[in-house]
């Protein structure tokens, strides 16, 4: 644990500075108050872990240190879940990465791959994206890739931090690390925040350019805050994890949102190698934020988790993840084939497929004068389609179509409405 007057470990737990980056950097930058509460034990929950323990061997226990109604309507009744998520959920969720991300073995992994204690469980990635923001990025300058997620500035800014866009690829979209660091150096970036596969583009990394950002990383001693909310969801190779790259250093966010198609249920997770991070500190933490993850959520993954992780068990790919997959693939080769028949190109690295995700971005028409704005805002005045002018993403003159809501035959629809909305502007042009 850290001293509240310190910024660096004690020995009680032999935490090493040299060894720890991720909690070095998380206390250099909280601010105040978020020391006191990751060095304080909260009374109540202490209480509630002791009396549980007592409850279970002494039937004639009362426990009156509970704040919830309860035996008035027994079959409405929804118990509070544990602060950082329910313990098999967990546990599951970090044999799920382990297995998904080849973690096992890798050097700063444990031994065995990640467990509940690399796990917290929280309401939506959206809530666990904030949460890390206010550990690294108070009074910190963030560096964003473009594209980035149109959240991004906004939960960065929440948070006491200033984003600051890095272009971190060339014209021919090769990663420029000479440019980025420079753009590091000279506004003393101290996190990244990067998301692959990308939205709203699909793009990704390959093995060897995560490995030159993890050197960066270290070079440079920055946090990487990697949303992998569609991590799975990989068209063209195997998925990666920043996790295996540069595990000392890096905090995952991720969901069951899109894999598994409940982003209404709001189940998220943070990830870390470092236990103490996600075991110790994301309780209390998450405790300040929102009492505890949405418990019905849980529930709906955790069936849905047990039988993906025993595929994995039994050598084969998670059946309900890998369907969920082949379907998508399906509807996005479906969209970029209308969408090149009404004269769009993709935008991004990947120039014929994405690599992964559940949209597309695609460039307008050169003989369209519009720009991505008034693009939608026209197709939205026909009634013909929404999507999202890529603008909000740092992509100009640009559209996302996502995909994933909508069926075949809903896509296959989308060609004349399309068409209608290019012919209405060409000719007013």
């Amino acid at each position: 644990m850290f001293s509240m007057n310190s910024s660096k470990p004690s020995n009680t737990q032999e935490v090493s500075y040299s060894k720890a980056p991720l909690l070095e950097r998380a206390w250099t930058y909280m601010p105040e108050g978020m020391h006191q509460t990751v060095s304080s034990e909260p009374i109540i929950p202490a209480i509630a872990a002791k009396a549980k323990v007592i409850a279970a061997q002494n039937p004639d226990f009362i426990r009156s240190d509970q704040g919830q109604v309860v035996g008035i309507f027994p079959d409405k009744e929804i118990y509070y879940g544990p602060t950082s998520g329910m313990e098999e959920l967990r546990e599951l969720v970090g044999q799920f990465w382990t297995f998904a991300y080849r973690l096992k073995n890798k050097k700063g992994i444990p031994p065995q791959g990640l467990n509940k204690k690399n796990v917290a469980i929280v309401s939506g990635a959206t809530e666990g994206l904030a949460i890390v923001m206010h550990l690294f990025a108070f009074r910190q300058n963030v560096g964003l890739m473009p594209l980035y997620w149109s959240n991004y500035k906004g939960i960065i800014l929440n948070a006491g931090g200033n984003p600051v866009v890095i272009d971190l690829f060339n014209k021919d979209y090769n990663v420029d690390f000479k440019g980025a660091e420079q753009i590091i150096r000279e506004n003393k970036i101290t996190s990244l925040l990067i998301n692959f596969p990308n939205n709203p583009s699909g793009d990704v990394l390959n093995d060897d350019e995560l490995a030159s950002l993890a050197d960066l990383a270290r070079r440079m001693n920055l946090i990487i805050i990697s949303d992998e909310v569609y991590n799975f969801i990989r068209y063209k190779g195997e998925p990666q994890s920043m996790l295996a790259f540069a595990p000392e250093r890096t905090v995952v966010i991720s969901s069951a949102s899109k894999e598994y198609l409940i982003p209404g249920a709001r189940v998220g997770y943070i990830i870390a190698a470092e236990e103490t991070f996600t075991n110790s500190w994301m309780p209390k933490i998450i405790r300040s934020f929102s009492s505890s993850p949405n418990v019905l959520g849980q529930r709906i993954l955790l069936d849905v988790l047990k039988d993906e992780v025993k595929d994995f068990e039994n050598g084969q790919s998670p059946r309900i993840i890998s369907a969920i997959k082949k379907e998508l693939k399906e509807r996005c080769a479906l969209i970029i084939s209308i969408l090149h028949e009404k004269g769009f190109k993709l935008a991004g690295r990947d120039r014929d497929f994405p690599s992964g995700a559940i949209s597309v971005l695609a460039r307008l028409p050169d003989d369209i004068e519009v720009d991505d704005k008034a693009f939608v805002e026209k197709a939205m005045e026909l009634k013909k389609f929404s999507a999202v002018p890529a603008s909000v993403f740092g992509a100009p003159r640009c559209i996302r179509f996502g995909y994933a809501g909508m069926t075949k035959e809903t896509i296959n629809r989308l060609a004349q409405n399309l068409q209608d909305v290019l012919n209405s502007l060409r000719k007013k042009s």
